[in-house]
């Protein structure tokens, strides 16, 4: 009886654990549209004669982020005298005249964004009910940022996000793996990456100073990869690590040696700063892996760990989780024993 009792628990967990990676969330009853400011059409629409005036209209639409947007592109206080000057340049600029043609070519309406990150933010809703929606804007940054966070703030540079090809980024000498995501494809998962990022920083909860070593700090990227894919549970996961469908295959094939390679050459607890760097840190590959590896392919480890964790333990919430910073016990709790994959 006992033997079959504890085959039944068994597969009561077993099955709980399946359905915690592929259960679909409800999101259906929540309430929520996102609906996006665009600054940069109001801005470049404006004639030259119209700038001046329009100011004051412009802060009050677009509070707190026109003052952010002001040092994005930076022209300062938009109190000081020099002010309507310096918005008047940047506005009548050539080149950021035909950025905005680009951007508008390629972005002629948002609904599909404003759809999506809808769904997100239902998913983010309905894991962390008390948690508010921020304000969601788009704007042209000068090439300067991809998004800006603050409080109950989150901006879209769409100039960062004109495609791989696009002739601007090779003008500016920016790296093909960082070119690789400057896609409108990347903007969502973006978005969700870096407002968790903004919610849930390293050591933020924790009453005591954790060791910044490799370990928490691969547990601790992770976590955002998994909440990520939790706010867009059919996003693919290389889309979300921000790697190619090669490199991706790279870190399933060769996941036992990466973790392998950390424990032999002592480097998980290692408090090394370059070390963590060349580690988390995006790049065209990760220096102590083949040049077919991708940047943060560690932090793949690490998604992989938290993933295991969740799966391994049903009655522990996204919210818990992304409160923890108890990364020891998370590894611990995960029985992560990785194994390299033919796919």
């Amino acid at each position: 009886m006992n033997g079959k009792t504890n085959l039944f628990g068994l597969l009561l967990l077993l099955l709980l654990s399946c359905n915690r990676s592929s259960v679909k969330v409800d999101i259906d009853k929540i309430d929520l549209e996102i609906k996006i400011l665009r600054l940069e059409k109001e801005l470049f629409e404006l004639s030259v004669d119209s700038i001046t005036t329009s100011i004051p209209y412009l802060k009050n639409k677009y509070g707190h982020f026109y003052e952010l947007f002001s040092y994005v592109i930076n022209i300062g206080e938009t109190t000081a005298p020099y002010y309507p000057q310096y918005l008047t340049t940047f506005i009548v600029d050539p080149t950021n005249s035909e950025v905005y043609q680009a951007v508008i070519s390629e972005f002629p309406d948002i609904d599909k964004l404003e759809k999506a990150l809808s769904e997100a933010f239902k998913h983010y809703k309905h894991y962390f009910s008390e948690k508010p929606i921020p304000d969601i804007y788009t704007f042209i940054s000068g090439f300067n940022t991809s998004l800006v966070i603050d409080s109950n703030v989150l901006a879209i540079g769409l100039d960062r996000y004109l495609g791989a090809e696009c002739e601007y980024y090779d003008r500016l000498g920016l790296p093909e793996y960082q070119q690789a995501n400057m896609r409108k494809e990347k903007i969502v998962t973006d978005c969700m990456f870096v407002w968790a990022s903004s919610e849930w920083y390293f050591n933020k909860q924790g009453s005591r100073e954790l060791a910044n070593n490799v370990l928490n700090n691969i547990i601790h990227e992770g976590k955002l990869v998994y909440f990520v894919k939790s706010m867009v549970p059919r996003e693919d996961i290389g889309l979300i690590m921000g790697f190619s469908p090669d490199q991706m295959k790279f870190c399933r094939r060769n996941e036992k040696r990466i973790w392998t390679y950390l424990i032999e050459n002592k480097l998980l607890f290692s408090s090394e700063r370059m070390t963590i760097k060349k580690l988390i840190d995006k790049a065209p590959f990760t220096s102590y892996f083949p040049r077919e590896s991708p940047g943060r392919a560690a932090v793949w480890l690490g998604y992989r760990i938290v993933k295991q964790y969740m799966e391994n333990n049903p009655d522990i919430t996204l919210d818990s989780m992304m409160m923890s910073t108890e990364y020891l016990t998370i590894l611990e709790g995960s029985g992560y024993n990785p194994r390299d994959r033919n796919k």
